[in-house]
């Protein structure tokens, strides 16, 4: 079984959860030392490099709008789902639950049993 090490992460009700995540321990290479940076590209060609700059911007905000009117059609299942009766609490956690691999997901449920037991929730 792989170590694990817990990190937090904002759900989409904006609360707090402690997911499990494998821990990777520092291989020692490079200790502390940050890969140089490539130069600066406005520097070395001023004008086409700021057009290539604005496309990136541009692209990267009309992602963003995208990425926001997504969020908001997967709220509005969520409150028709919860219109129906159905629990979104838990349907938030199925899917997230089905993002993990399968081995991934029997870890996570492991550790989440472990630390129950040990806080005498089980």
């Amino acid at each position: 079984m792989v170590s694990m090490t817990m990190r937090q992460e904002r759900a989409g009700d904006g609360s707090l959860r402690h997911v499990p995540t494998p821990f990777i321990p520092n291989t020692g290479k490079g200790k502390g030392k940050k890969a140089p940076r490539p130069a600066d590209p406005i520097k070395a060609n001023p004008e086409a490099s700021a057009q290539q700059l604005a496309q990136l911007i541009e692209r990267i905000e009309r992602l963003e709008e995208e990425k926001a009117g997504i969020a908001g059609d997967i709220n509005d299942v969520y409150a028709e789902a919860k219109g129906t009766g159905f629990d979104v609490k838990a349907m938030r956690a199925i899917v997230k639950l089905r993002k993990l691999e399968k081995h991934d997901r029997i870890e996570a449920e492991e550790i989440l049993e472990t630390y129950k037991s040990a806080l005498g929730l089980a």
